[in-house]
């Protein structure tokens, strides 16, 4: 398993949610909650949906790639 360092990415990002393109390294899409982001990203491959946060401290995201 790869381990990936958000901080800059996410930097600004505070409420709400993002999908991290998983291969740019980079946000390509925010929504106020879940179903929001779900939406806007329905039909996208290879992102990752992350929930934002002042602190990410202690967070992991696991990636799964079948």
């Amino acid at each position: 398993m790869n381990t990936l360092d958000f901080t800059q990415i996410l930097k600004g990002y505070k409420k709400g949610w993002v999908a991290i393109n998983e291969k740019e390294k980079k946000v390509v899409a925010q929504g106020k909650d879940f179903n929001e982001i779900n939406k806007k990203v329905k039909e996208t491959k290879n992102v990752v949906l992350m929930s934002t946060s002042e602190d990410y401290f202690g967070f992991i995201t696991v990636i799964k790639n079948d």
